[in-house]
């Protein structure tokens, strides 16, 4: 009797042991959502989308940041919600691709020989 008790006790244990050690299930996050990426594209003229080079359009969840940058390409650096195709930019940067070139002067050291 004293037996069947003890190992009654022993199973309990070892299973409560086993249970213990087991992770509990939590919702998989994308891990794009967890990394903050750089993405380049162009504002829409509302300033509430942004358009890549690829084109693909992605909904801006604080278009406040772009203000100013309506219809501009800029660099974004974005929290990624492939879900819902939405993104919360962190910072915006404007894109060197759009900045202003002069002309070229024979007058330049690069034109001399």
């Amino acid at each position: 009797m004293r037996t069947v008790i003890l190992g009654t006790i022993a199973t309990m244990m070892i299973s409560g042991c086993l249970l213990a050690q087991e992770k509990p299930e939590t919702p998989k996050q994308e891990t794009s959502a967890l990394k903050p990426l750089m993405v380049s594209g162009k504002v829409s003229d509302a300033g509430k989308t942004l358009t890549t080079d690829i084109d693909s359009v992605w909904t801006v969840s604080n278009p406040e940041v772009l203000r100013g940058h309506d219809g501009r390409l800029v660099k974004v650096k974005c929290y990624v919600d492939t879900v819902k195709n939405r993104i919360q930019i962190l910072s915006v940067r404007k894109d060197e691709a759009q900045s202003n070139y002069t002309a070229a002067r024979y007058t330049d050291s690069a034109f001399r020989r």
